[in-house]
């Protein structure tokens, strides 16, 4: 029963990748419901579309810092019945017989555009994407556990963490014609992914500290470097409507890392936007979906809509988010601006009780800043 009670112990804290989605980067869009594409008045162009740097040509600055985590039946390990307190260790079996996963991610990003010299729009910009997650269950012998004895019971675990940087710079052009404004973009960036992944086995016989020890001893280094291609086209017509698309990633660029060959497949996203000045209106959905790194099969494919009321010292925002390929839940934005500083919160409306309280199952907050003339 101890090393029960150290596996135990062990699956709460494993940690292994997230899919590649499309992210969330910049005050404005983390608001709208993760809402980019067409939205012209951002500093995130470079980011969304790199179109939207000529389509809106002033000097701007972007600062964000993001975090978010999702469970999937991660908080039923941490209920205690306090009725039946007896039972605790039989409710905890029958937890851990489902596969409990956690993930945690952490994006930030930095943006400088400069201001059109009359030879298009130049900007350049950091972007990371840290991404951990751990899944773990436990197998129980044919005919279930008798009288507590967990000899020929498994703890299975895989774990892993992804940390991928972009160094992109962009350049974009706008054309006017008789019937609308079209600007077109492109993004060259440097990216570098390093990371580990693994999985292993308790059992009767093995030690589950020796497992811990050498999962602990991790090393994200032998990453691997290499080139990524955006491209992005919006057409306004007029001032007030925009309409975007953009792939990113066409070049399917390849990482042979010390942990195996990964591949992010190219991403390709459409919105449009509706901006008044002081009211915006905004909705974009991905054409395609996107794939896991470690994993094909697991896919996502988000469509948001997002509003936002700015004026001249605060901004309000709101937007709501799903998954296509996934849409059990559904994800509510808030975001308030001050000035140049900017929050904002995510959660979603699927829940799971945590000893009596209901917390979301999706939760991320984000701050930045971010200034344009």
């Amino acid at each position: 029963m101890k090393k029960f009670k150290i596996a135990l112990a062990l699956a709460t804290a494993l940690t292994s990748v997230q899919a590649l989605e499309f992210g969330t980067m910049g005050s404005q869009a983390f608001g709208m419901g993760g809402v980019g594409v067409a939205i012209k008045h951002s500093p995130w162009g470079l980011y969304y579309n790199p179109a939207l740097m000529a389509a809106d040509d002033g000097f701007k600055v972007g600062l964000h810092v993001g975090f978010q985590s999702k469970n999937d039946n991660f908080f039923s390990l941490f209920n205690i019945d306090q009725k039946d307190p007896a039972n605790l260790i039989q409710s905890k079996l029958e937890d851990l017989t489902k596969n409990s996963s956690i993930r945690l991610t952490n994006q930030d990003g930095a943006v400088i555009q400069l201001p059109d010299f009359g030879i298009g729009v130049l900007a350049v910009g950091s972007f990371i994407n840290i991404s951990a997650n751990g899944s773990a269950r436990l197998v129980l012998p044919t005919g279930g556990i008798q009288n507590g004895n967990l000899q020929d019971a498994k703890l299975l675990a895989d774990y892993s963490l992804l940390s991928l940087l972009e160094i992109p710079v962009g350049y974009a052009l706008e054309f006017d014609t008789g019937i609308g404004d079209f600007s077109f973009g492109v993004t060259a960036k440097y990216m570098n992914l390093s990371g580990v992944n693994g999985s292993f086995a308790i059992q009767n016989g093995s030690n589950a500290m020796d497992a811990f020890k050498n999962m602990m001893k991790f090393d994200i280094g032998g990453g691997d470097s290499n080139f990524g291609l955006d491209l992005g086209l919006s057409y306004e017509i007029a001032d007030c409507f925009t309409m975007g698309v953009v792939g990113k990633y066409l070049n399917s660029p390849t990482f042979n890392t010390k942990n195996g060959s990964y591949t992010i497949a190219p991403q390709a996203r459409a919105g449009v936007a509706l901006d008044l000045d002081w009211f915006m209106l905004g909705m974009d959905v991905d054409a395609t979906a996107n794939k896991d790194l470690s994993n094909e099969n697991f896919k996502t494919q988000m469509i948001g809509l997002g509003t936002a009321f700015d004026f001249e010292w605060i901004a309000l925002r709101g937007g709501i988010a799903t998954d296509l390929q996934h849409t059990d839940d559904m994800i509510f934005s808030l975001g308030l601006g001050i000035t140049f500083l900017d929050i904002g919160v995510q959660f979603g409306k699927k829940t799971s009780p945590l000893n009596g309280i209901q917390m979301p199952d999706y939760f991320a907050l984000q701050v930045g800043a971010g200034f344009s003339f």
